[in-house]
């Protein structure tokens, strides 16, 4: 044998062994949690670093970590957005927890405030901050949902539970009477141009829910949303920041050399929370036999009316448009950081299903940030672009449906003794109800929209204290909404929704089928460019300067065509109709719309410290707007604010010092400016021409369509307010106190013009009068406990909102109500010494003997309180015991009525007797059936509710693998409980019901309805 043939596999196995050992002595493994030092909870993706390396790891869910270092590391840094790095001593230990800071309770926090930075220290105006730790969880559509409840000061109304559907979001109430209700959203640093959103093309059935206009946004791609409340805060967006200023910031690149993975995947479970407590069969035929006898039938008449309206079925309508929705979420993103290079990119796909069927919402975002400093880092390029894909699918549900209602208010009234289908599979169609199923099955409603948007910057570094920034944006959105009523949609099933865009085609439409095709583009293109000053002079006196310009052009373009008729008829059950636009003998197009408007603004903002101690903050900015005449093109918004940080007093040390770490006093003054709700070319008179049709031989014609006003003036609010923010001198108590007092004058109306011009009516004008919004606002955050395992913190807000009009020359009436009979019918006002959408209407006193109404001051129409609310407040609960974490947050919603529209219109005693169904209560209630359904406070109901609305509970495993870091669980649950005496399903509602573009507030009509959702997920770090 061999000897040295065999000695050399001995010897090279020997080798190895012994450089495995001696590489192992060369490097250790390090655990450890982070968590955060105000309450105990874990901080997930902190970043974990051997000093003075590329080599870093992420933590997971429960805050732990596991990263292999060379054995010579004596350092590790960690770090976390919105906290303080921490260095930590791992030479002689191989574990090592870390407690992190909040930079906001250090007074260091960077606080995003618009074209730059500050630290919370020296933030002068009222700005709350709500980071990824604190987002509300679950099914996310859009990033309102994160922050609902979460911040005093902010009411995130949802206007119905579609998928996608619009919030109302009012920041410290709400004071336009004309529309422009909403903030600003800055994304990024890009404002989001008003009429740069996607505007609600109708539905094949009529007027529908406005889409979301955050929708575009993947919720996991935001990393904080900071809320400008008040003049201070927001004068640095002048005429824009009248309704208040969301920013959202998105994830950046962090991670370390060789970057991160994250992979998370959830499926989620919704179900009605609630339902109407509809009459079965068998009552409904007992109710309708006596509300036949009270309308004056003898007993065998009534009897044989019944039997005539009896086809043998028990159906739960309900049923058969609900069902159980089952969603999923996948979400994807690498971030990298090393030395001036950062980027992180993700992907997400969305696919959310809506109780009511045939409502959907699918989701296809990329996200790509990216920087790069060059030139000594003197240089910093900027990245961040977005691209979104959404599918919606759209039941036929409309926010004014003739009397047979749309989808669900055909469902709530139709006779629950009929089938849904005949015996030879076609669907039961009686009288002149609607059968839900076939309208499911008969009508196709879908839109898709693509959105790109793109932030482009640089940043150059003149001098240590003085930078240039350039902004270039772009935000480029198109949509196709695409609409079908099939042919076999007969008379009776397809009736009072023939008039689309304001032409009646019944005629032409019956039993022919039809189809829609509406498409929108908006271009919108920001340019920005500031200098910054930022120094400190002997150490006492700071100031940090911004002066710029800004340029932004929104460009809005509409088309939409008609087609009906087929080539190829449609009749038997088991024909198919194709949806197929191309496929109609009959075309007519829609008047086409396209809009542009311009602002050009300059701006400047000082904030002066002195000794760390007094804070100034001075801002203006002038905004000019293509939508005024030459007399009044440009408005000038100044803004002011004090911050004194009382503590740093020497007195305040001994007296305070025994209650206090932190004790702040602020005060601001400033005027805002809005011009958002006015048409584009609205100091201009304009005439139109268009073709009628290809059935008609008139050909085009013109006519003029506005009469401008070249004398319009800016919107205005003024605001001022003082505020309070404290911390407890053993840390564990903090909170803030704001007073705020907003009024509104010169306000933006559409009104009647003067000598009653043809063929439009009205005409945009200055309005005198005045809305006033005071209020207080209140923050407390308690550590209650504070252990080695567990620890419990809680967080509480509270505002309240005064709202009051005068000086307005006379009532503005508005919300109108739906219902057969009820045309014209009104339900709010706008009127001195009210608040804005004052509930007008008679005040019902019961029923009489005989089953009629009575009415109180003869049926006059009577001021009964508000749809605003008067108060609102969320309380969040955080509890964490080892890997496991809790969360539950409540919000309540009071002071305030909702006008119940869907009873109003659907739920009479009088609707037995014509064969439709209602709720028990009304079924078996002392109503005549002749007596009518008037508006009146039968039908308005207190709107108080408190909600428990997000639930989360979370777990983190110990992987020890070397493939993934990081790996967790958890279940989520919202809207899992409602304590309310409102008949209907969710108080939380805001139907669209404007006169005239008048916008109402408060309306419940056969409402998409919220639902119950239950979701579980897992997170994964590679």
């Amino acid at each position: 044998m061999n000897l040295r043939l065999l000695a050399r596999p001995i010897l090279m196995g020997a080798f190895a062994c012994l450089f495995a050992i001696f590489s192992h002595a060369q490097t250790k493994t390090v655990t450890g949690k982070v968590t955060d030092s105000k309450d105990g909870s874990p901080l997930s993706g902190a970043s974990v670093v051997a000093k003075g390396t590329s080599t870093g790891t992420q933590t997971g869910a429960d805050g732990s970590y596991k990263l292999t270092v060379p054995s010579s590391t004596k350092t590790l840094v960690i770090s976390f957005a919105g906290f303080g790095n921490l260095e930590v001593n791992v030479s002689a230990s191989n574990t090592a927890d870390a407690k992190l800071t909040s930079t906001a309770d250090a007074l260091s926090d960077v606080v995003v405030i618009g074209y730059g930075a500050r630290k919370s220290k020296d933030v002068t105006g009222s700005v709350a901050r709500v980071t990824e730790k604190d987002f509300n969880k679950g099914q996310i559509a859009s990033p309102d949902q994160l922050l609902q409840g979460r911040t005093p000061g902010v009411l995130v109304t949802p206007s119905t539970g579609e998928p996608g559907a619009a919030a109302t979001i009012n920041i410290r109430g709400t004071g336009s009477i004309s529309g422009a209700q909403e903030p600003l959203y800055v994304i990024d640093g890009v404002p989001l141009g008003q009429g740069s959103s996607m505007r609600s093309a109708s539905g094949v059935e009529g007027g529908t829910t406005p889409r979301n206009p955050l929708v575009f946004l993947n919720p996991n791609d935001i990393e904080s949303i900071t809320i400008l409340k008040d003049a201070s805060a927001a004068a640095i967006y002048g005429s824009r920041g009248a309704n208040g200023v969301i920013l959202i910031t998105t994830k950046q690149g962090r991670g370390g050399k060789a970057g991160v993975f994250n992979f998370g995947a959830n499926t989620s479970i919704a179900n009605t929370a609630r339902r109407y407590d509809l009459m079965n069969a068998q009552d409904f035929l007992l109710a309708a036999k006596k509300a036949n006898i009270d309308g004056g039938a003898d007993p065998v008449a009534a009897g044989e009316a019944v039997k005539g309206i009896d086809n043998g079925a028990n159906t739960d309508w309900q049923d058969q448009i609900f069902r159980q929705a089952i969603s999923q979420n996948y979400n994807l993103s690498w971030a990298y950081s090393n030395k001036g290079t950062t980027a992180r990119l993700s992907a997400s796909y969305d696919d959310q299903q809506g109780i009511i069927r045939n409502s959907s919402l699918q989701r296809l975002t990329a996200r790509a940030n990216l920087g790069q400093k060059l030139f000594n880092d003197k240089l910093k390029l900027e990245a961040n672009i977005t691209y979104s894909s959404t599918k919606s699918q759209f039941p036929p549900l409309s926010n004014n449906a003739g009397f047979q209602g749309s989808l669900l208010g055909a469902a709530l009234q139709l006779n629950p003794t009929n089938p849904v289908y005949n015996r030879d599979g076609s669907f039961f169609q009686p009288g002149d109800q609607r059968n839900p199923v076939q309208m499911l099955a008969y009508f196709d409603d879908r839109e898709v929209t693509n959105r790109l948007l793109t932030n482009l910057s640089a940043t150059y570094q003149i001098t240590s204290s003085l930078s240039y920034r350039a902004v270039l944006g772009l935000d480029n959105a198109t949509s196709e909404r695409l609409g079908f009523a099939d042919p076999r949609l007969g008379t009776n099933a397809y009736g009072g929704t023939n008039n689309v865009f304001g032409r009646d085609y019944q005629n032409q439409i019956q039993g022919n089928g039809r189809g829609t095709k509406q498409n929108q583009e908006v271009n919108n293109t920001l340019f920005e460019q500031y200098l910054t000053f930022d120094k400190t002079f002997n150490n006492v006196h700071a100031i940090n300067a911004v002066a710029g310009y800004s340029y932004q052009s929104v460009q809005n373009r509409y088309t939409g065509s008609f087609g009906w008729g087929l080539n190829t008829p449609v009749v038997a059950p088991t024909d198919v109709f194709a949806r197929n636009f191309n496929q109609f003998r009959n075309y007519a197009n829609f008047l086409p719309d396209f809009g542009r408007n311009e602002l050009q603004s300059v701006f400047a903002r000082v904030n002066y410290t002195y000794n760390d101690k007094y804070f100034f903050t001075a801002t203006v900015r002038s905004d000019g707007s293509s939508k005024f005449g030459s007399n009044n093109r440009y408005g000038t918004f100044p803004a002011f604010a004090f911050k004194w940080r009382v503590m740093e007093e020497s007195w305040a040390k001994n007296t305070l010092g025994k209650l206090f770490s932190e004790f702040n006093v602020r005060a601001n003054y400033g005027k805002l400016g809005s011009q958002d709700n006015l048409f584009n070319y609205a100091a201009l008179n304009l005439q139109e021409t268009f073709d009628v049709g290809n059935n008609s031989p008139a050909g085009p014609r013109s006519r003029v369509v506005q009469q401008g006003n070249p004398n319009l003036q800016w919107e205005e609010v003024t605001t001022t307010g003082f505020g309070v923010d404290f911390t407890s001198k053993n840390g564990r108590l903090s909170g803030t106190v704001d007073y705020y007092n907003a009024e509104r004058t010169n306000m933006l109306f559409l009104a009647p013009t003067p000598g009653g011009f043809a063929p439009q009516s009205n005409w945009w004008i200055n309005l005198p009068g005045n809305v006033t919004n005071k209020g207080w606002e209140f923050s407390l955050n308690y550590k209650i406990i504070q252990g080695n395992k567990f620890n419990w913190d809680v967080n509480a807000n509270l505002t309240t909102v005064e709202n009051n009009v005068t000086g307005l020359p006379s009532p503005v009436n508005t919300g109108a109500v739906s219902g057969q009979g009820l045309t014209g019918a009104f339900a709010q006002t706008l009127t001195n010494g009210s608040p804005i959408f004052t509930w007008s209407m008679p005040v019902f006193q019961g029923f009489d003997g005989n089953g009629n109404a009575r009415y109180a001051a003869g049926a006059a129409n009577q001021l009964v309180g508000t749809a605003l609310p008067k108060m609102f407040a969320g309380l969040t609960n955080n509890f964490s015991y080892g890997r496991w974490n809790l969360s539950v947050f409540l919000n309540a919603v009071t002071g305030h009525y909702v006008y119940n529209n869907t009873a109003n219109a659907l739920f009479l005693k009088g609707s037995l007797r014509n064969a439709r169904n209602v709720t028990n209560e009304v079924g078996k209630g002392p109503e005549n059936p002749f007596n009518p359904g008037s508006v009146s406070t039968r039908f308005l109901e207190s709107g108080d509710f408190v909600r428990l609305a997000n639930l989360n509970l979370s777990y983190a495993f110990d992987i020890k693998g070397k493939a993934i870091k990081t790996l967790s669980v958890f279940a989520s649950g919202q809207n899992l409980a409602l304590f309310s005496k409102y008949s209907g399903i969710d108080p939380e509602v805001n139907v669209d019901k404007n006169i005239n573009g008048i916008p109402s507030r408060g309306f419940d009509y056969t409402q998409f309805p919220r639902p119950t959702v239950v979701t579980l997920g897992v997170n994964i770090g590679f």
